[in-house]
């Protein structure tokens, strides 16, 4: 057994998140260690896992892809850096090089774009990756789409990465299959925290967020409505202390309330276009952070969350019988906390709809 398989064996166990893994490898001093000690006393279940690691990695394998883990040397430094670091990525294409990362730049936005939305992200992906730097984006219909055509358009169109929420063998949407491949051929890499044979659902998409943003320095939302992944992109660039734009000038209204509040509560930077965008890139970091406020939310905490907060335990689960019981008039704030915390990494969702901080 290698350390990729102990690494695997470990996430195959159920109940257990990127943070606590991170932790047990750190305090064993490697993944193997931390691996003998927990199979030693759970003899039938670490057999389970082991047996389900083996299977993925064969997958892996087939697909011509590789597993990446925390403690491997081409795992991002930028990636690294983030409380909740998936302790493994699944990867498929060509890994670019080490100091590549610095240049990359994450597009994020609505699926349903304006078509002004759907010009800026083309055009964004085409001149970032035409003036030698990285597009991230999610792959995703609408902004991502056109964000990474707008890559493929140019003479650099490899310079890219596709930041899945389903695993490899399974691409989604089905739609964008053809622009995976297109990101392949051209050079491009494809990247998942997902292992092989895992059904797409719906929190994956937000759990990716904080990937798709922790592979940059900077991220940029091009068009975002009052709610949805994009405004979760946001604050994750924002809780990993990025830099973090947002497109906005008079005249933008409905499908662009998001951009509105993001510049509101001084999370992102307005930049009126894609060009202002550049001419503001283009400073140095020194300049450039006189432009770019802390916020008035919290640095290192996601704002309206600290009720849900102040309920859980680091020990004791509380399930969703227990919360929603308390939250019983406010389900929905209930949920939007319970969303919201779990895909920054504060909390951890178990077996049974169980919540537990990391």
């Amino acid at each position: 057994m290698d350390s990729i398989l102990a690494w695997m064996a470990m996430l195959a166990r159920p109940g257990r998140g990127a943070r606590w893994i991170r932790h047990e490898v750190s305090q064993a001093g490697s993944a193997m260690a931390a691996w003998e000690h927990w199979a030693a006393q759970r003899t039938s279940q670490a057999k389970r896992a082991l047996n389900e690691a083996k299977r993925q990695h064969e997958v892996i394998r087939s697909l011509g892809a590789d597993v990446v883990t925390f403690h491997d040397s081409r795992y991002p430094e930028l990636l690294a850096h983030i409380a909740d670091a998936p302790p493994v990525l699944y990867a498929k294409g060509s890994w670019p090089r080490s100091d590549a990362w610095g240049r990359s730049l994450s597009v994020v936005g609505t699926r349903a774009c304006s078509p002004r939305a759907a010009d800026w992200a083309e055009q964004a992906g085409r001149e970032w990756t035409e003036a030698g730097g990285r597009l991230v984006s999610g792959l995703a219909r609408g902004i991502d789409g056109r964000a990474h055509q707008g890559a493929l358009n140019g003479m650099n169109g490899g310079a890219q990465v596709a930041v899945l929420p389903c695993a490899l063998d399974a691409i989604h949407p089905r739609m964008h299959v053809g622009v995976a491949d297109e990101i392949l051929q051209r050079g491009g890499l494809l990247i998942s925290e997902q292992p092989p044979g895992i059904e797409v659902q719906r929190w994956m998409f937000a759990s990716r967020n904080r990937i798709l943003t922790g592979l940059s320095p900077t991220t940029v939302v091009i068009q975002s409505p009052a709610r949805g992944g994009s405004l979760i992109s946001a604050q994750c660039a924002f809780h990993q202390n990025r830099e973090v734009f947002a497109l906005w000038q008079r005249g933008l209204g409905k499908g662009w309330e998001g951009n509105r509040a993001l510049v509101a509560d001084e999370i992102a930077h307005p930049v009126s276009d894609v060009n202002e965008l550049w001419r503001v890139l283009s400073k140095d970091v020194s300049s450039r952070k006189s432009l770019l406020k802390k916020g008035k939310v919290a640095v290192g905490f996601p704002a309206g969350c600290q009720e849900v907060w102040a309920v859980l335990d680091n020990k004791k689960p509380v399930t969703w019988t227990e919360l929603s019981t308390l939250f019983s008039s406010r389900i929905k704030d209930l949920e939007r906390q319970l969303f919201t915390l779990e895909m920054l990494g504060w909390i951890r969702r178990l077996p049974g709809r169980a919540f537990l901080r990391n």
